[in-house]
């Protein structure tokens, strides 16, 4: 049998994320290990569309952690992405240069096209839905959406609106629909459309819903996220301050000044799409990635 060590790492708006896996002969992924860091590359890049120091500098610390473990474990291949907040950044280009320069690691920055196809093989190969999967990413600068059309090719969209975004510049709840409505209309015309969620704000209110004082994939996986529970975990962690949202089991103190941002998109999704609930994936581009390595 051959098994080949591989890694996968995400520069999202919100965290840095980091995937390590076994792939084995017959399309066997064995995890290894996976861990994120929260490093906000995005953050107060809304204002004059560039990335600032500090985050930037915050991304290299972790990519510098991650080349330890990544030597350490001995992966014989590596893939570096960057989304939404690095590549509408007018400074992208001097940070990919910043990272080669002081970690020698060479980052690619991908369309919301291509993050949204990579979220979709990432999503469905993990998640057993009955009819036709559509996977929503919400993440800290952009929401993606991924289905399969009525004739069997795969659509692929990607909207610059995501819970970093929104929390930095808040937006009438007709603002975050209105550039999304042509989607989500496409989306109801599929037959028996069955939604997947990935990303973190998904996944944090899977496990708010459980009251998960440890996080455990396992239970994230596949859970059925109900849009009556969104509905509660909204208005209640809108009431507390960002203080008391740190105590709330299931959420990450990291995470607790934008969930409220990220919950509001995707309460508004689900009730446009009239959809009791969505099916939440922790695989998702990491995954995808690991995948097109096979």
């Amino acid at each position: 049998m051959t098994k080949r060590r591989v890694a996968a790492v995400d520069i999202g708006t919100n965290s840095c994320r980091l995937l390590i896996a076994d792939l084995e002969d017959k399309a066997a992924v064995s995890q290894v290990l996976a861990t994120l860091r929260t490093t906000r590359i995005g953050e107060g890049a809304e204002e004059n569309g560039l990335l600032r120091e500090a985050p930037m500098e915050r991304t290299i610390s972790a990519l510098k952690e991650y080349l330890v473990l990544i030597n350490d474990l001995q992966v014989s291949r590596l893939r570096i992405v960057a989304t939404s907040a690095v590549r509408e950044a007018a400074n992208a280009a001097f940070f990919l240069n910043y990272v080669k320069e002081t970690t020698g690691l060479a980052v690619e920055i991908i369309s919301g096209r291509e993050e949204a196809r990579l979220n979709y093989i990432g999503a469905c190969h993990a998640v057993d839905v009955e009819g036709t999967g559509a996977v929503l990413d919400i993440g800290g600068g952009s929401t993606e959406f991924t289905y399969l059309s009525q004739n069997g090719e795969l659509y692929c969209s990607s909207v610059p609106l995501g819970a970093v975004r929104l929390t930095e510049r808040p937006r009438l709840l007709s603002e975050i629909l209105n550039p999304m409505r042509h989607i989500l209309h496409h989306i109801k015309s599929v037959p028996h459309p069955a939604l997947i969620g990935v990303g973190g704000t998904i996944t944090t209110l899977a496990a708010v819903d459980q009251a998960l004082c440890v996080y455990d994939p396992e239970l994230i996986q596949g859970y059925p996220l109900s849009k009556n529970s969104v509905e509660r975990i909204m208005f209640s962690l809108a009431v507390k301050n960002s203080e008391e949202r740190k105590k709330v089991p299931g959420l990450q103190p990291e995470r607790a000044d934008i969930i409220v941002a990220g919950t509001t998109i995707l309460w508004a999704l689900l009730t446009y799409l009239q959809a009791p609930l969505i099916t939440v994936s922790e695989a998702d581009m990491l995954q995808g990635i690991i995948l097109e390595m096979l």
